[in-house]
């Protein structure tokens, strides 16, 4: 089953073929199995993140809480669950030592007690994340905006027990957390014991935090954090991003794929390509949006060559300015089309085109696979 998997679980969409249907000779390009010009890129994938775990705080405790799920690679396990009346704990950990905590506690609004520790540190984005707020029991969470995945490194301590002095902090320990994008930046980090820091209310404090013994981090255990970090979600939100520019153009009249693939006419320039909030270089390619066989796809060309065409099968409008074209549905679409595995539940673009008035275009790519959604994120300037 894995083996069919393979196809739809490589991260870097350009370098190889996710789809297939469209002919006029484009290469075919299966075979590959990372970047064009990096082939060393170690990327996690969705496949590589092949368990998931469902929080049970509502389960436990019989009540309407909201359940969130978060998935992780193998070698990773669930060191302890602790769920009571008012909080729940869960500890994921490596081999290594490192641990990612889960942890919600509901008991009061304002997290206070003896501060024993002030530090400063640095909040920044290492990723776009997967989380988006919801509404819980009629209170509606969607000002707490995008959420990413946060480096947090301490740059300086306060001496609290004498005269508050500052003392700058050189390579100071890091931790990873998933938070609101609004927190980059420079800030204070007061330790209250027993409590973690860089929470956020959700109808009840949610933290996922990252740690290490040492502070420090190997490039293989930040890219899998980040991956883990990624995944968490509210089971009872779409996971798809709903960011609209201030800038729209007038696209109402826009009801089908070809109406869509007009206003789209042209070449488009890869202008910046992200996955996991990162942003790779060596992804420049053009794309235009063609017809093969009387089929609406997707071409792009690179200085490696032309590679696979996206075929679409389906179209939805998800609201003025984003619209949605599937490559493949479970149970509509023929999944050999694409070597599709069980897992695979659809696969779909949706262009952005709120900024097209400044010949802007962003284009999303995902794919569902059960309770993890993989993604992309494509800028692109009219040629």
């Amino acid at each position: 089953m894995k083996n069919k998997k393979i196809c739809i679980l490589v991260i870097l969409v350009l370098t190889m073929t996710l789809f297939s249907g469209c002919s006029n000779g484009i290469e075919n390009k299966s075979e590959q199995n990372g970047p064009m010009e990096d082939e060393n890129l170690a990327i996690i994938s969705a496949e590589e993140l092949s368990n998931t775990y469902t929080t049970r705080f509502s389960d436990v405790n019989q009540i309407t809480a909201p359940t969130f799920t978060f998935s992780y690679p193998d070698g990773w396990s669930i060191e302890s669950e602790t769920v009571d009346p008012t909080s729940e704990e869960v500890i994921l950990s490596n081999p290594s030592g490192v641990t990612i905590t889960y942890w919600n506690f509901g008991g009061m609004r304002d997290l206070t007690g003896p501060t024993r520790e002030i530090n400063e540190v640095t909040v920044e984005q290492v990723a776009d994340a997967s989380f988006i707020p919801g509404t819980i029991q009629a209170t509606d969470y969607s000002d707490l905006g995008r959420f990413m995945v946060a480096k947090i490194e301490i740059i300086g301590q306060y001496d609290t027990y004498s005269g508050g002095d500052y003392t700058p902090v050189e390579n100071g320990s890091v931790r990873y957390a998933l938070l609101p994008k609004d927190q980059a930046g420079e800030t204070q980090e007061c330790i209250i014991p027993l409590l973690p820091t860089f929470s956020f209310w959700y109808g009840g404090h949610i933290s996922m935090i990252a740690n290490s013994p040492s502070g420090e981090f190997t490039e293989q255990d930040e890219k899998e954090i980040v991956a883990i970090l990624s995944s968490f979600r509210d089971n009872s939100v779409s996971s798809e991003p709903t960011d609209i520019p201030s800038t729209p153009m007038n696209t109402n009249t826009i009801a089908t794929i070809d109406e869509l693939w007009k206003l789209l006419a042209g070449e488009w320039s890869c202008t910046e390509y992200q996955y996991l909030g990162k942003i790779y270089d060596g992804y420049n390619h053009i794309m235009e949006l063609q017809y093969t066989d009387g089929q609406p796809c997707m071409i792009r060309k690179s200085e490696n060559g032309e590679y696979a065409a996206a075929v679409f099968k389906g179209f939805d409008v998800d609201n003025d300015t984003h619209y949605k074209a599937y490559t493949y549905r479970k149970g509509i679409d023929d999944p050999s089309d694409g070597n599709w595995g069980d897992e695979a539940e659809a696969a779909w673009y949706t262009f952005d085109v709120s900024e097209l008035a400044d010949n802007k275009l962003t284009v999303y790519y995902y794919i569902q696979l059960g309770d993890f959604l993989d993604n992309h994120k494509f800028e692109y300037a009219r040629n």
